[in-house]
């Protein structure tokens, strides 16, 4: 579903917002099916967690982006969720950029979840965001399984809360009863959680026995913001999966990775060529075509 009005409201004053429902029921089934891929089930974790160590080690359980399947990586480029990308951002869906992806799971008793509150910023930019937003970020949860407050929900702290801490500050302490205000981020599978990397927030503990929490996690910059950043995508450039992905999505989402545009100085018969001979099926004819568009005549 697209989001409304009264969700970008809240995103842009409180700088977060859950929408549920924002999954259609068959992308939801199938990014619920294809997780198994990277993760095991909750039926097969709990049967026997020594088989699955890493869980045990650390908080962060994830997988970077491309996943191992096409139903989850397509989540990065569902048509809501680039939609609401831009109108978060206040851009087009050409000036969006995607910056990170990943894919976690947790599961009850295989570690403590419990963390500070802390700001994203630290470790997705190198300076600080501005007390203006003009240079936006969004940093998104997709719910793959339903989130109770049992279930370690992200719990937010409200802009109105914070914004009179210093923006050159992205931790603080647990003494100043913070914990009594935050807002827990729950909601049924299928659900969107929208956050800005200037906010407070933290992960909570699974409570009980035999719980566990699904996400895919999808983070979004302007384009006129590259100093915002969590991978860096030719890294993985060999990747059979983002080869998949490159090839299937259309050439406004390839602008995501940074692809330069159908019409860019960039593009000619040999960029064009050679990109074929690179992703075997990919359709280059929205370049091609481009390409061969008479040049319009100066002012």
């Amino acid at each position: 579903m697209k989001i409304s009005k009264a969700h970008l409201e809240q995103y842009h004053e409180e700088g977060y917002v859950v929408i549920p429902g924002f999954l259609d029921d068959a992308t939801l089934a199938a990014a619920q099916a294809a997780v198994c891929a990277d993760h095991p089930t909750p039926e097969a974790y709990f049967a026997d967690p020594g088989r699955w160590p890493v869980y045990g080690t650390t908080q962060f359980s994830l997988l970077k982006f491309p996943f191992g399947h096409w139903d989850t990586n397509r989540l990065a480029f569902y048509p809501d969720m680039i939609d609401a990308a831009a109108r978060a951002l206040d851009v087009d869906a050409w000036g969006v950029r995607f910056t990170k992806g990943e894919l976690w799971a947790k599961y009850s008793g295989a570690i403590d979840y419990d963390q500070q509150f802390h700001r994203d910023f630290g470790n997705h930019t190198l300076v600080v965001p501005r007390a203006d937003h003009r240079y936006k970020e969004l940093t998104t949860f997709v719910f793959l399984s339903d989130v109770e407050p049992e279930d370690g929900p992200t719990a937010v702290l409200p802009r109105h809360l914070t914004d009179h801490i210093p923006l050159g500050i992205n931790r603080i302490r647990e003494e100043a009863g913070w914990r009594e205000q935050e807002q827990l981020a729950t909601g049924p599978a299928g659900s969107l959680l929208m956050y800005s990397y200037d906010v407070f927030h933290r992960g909570t503990n699974l409570v009980g026995e035999g719980r566990s929490r699904f996400m895919v996690l999808l983070d979004y910059r302007r384009e006129d913001a590259p100093w915002i950043a969590r991978q860096g995508w030719p890294e993985v450039g060999n990747h059979p999966r983002m080869a998949e992905a490159i090839t299937r999505i259309s050439p406004s989402d390839r602008c995501l990775f940074d692809i330069p545009p159908p019409g860019h100085e960039y593009w000619n018969e040999q960029t064009i060529g050679d990109m074929a001979r690179r992703y075997a099926g990919i359709d280059m004819d929205p370049y091609r075509a481009a390409l061969e568009e008479p040049a319009s005549s100066p002012g």
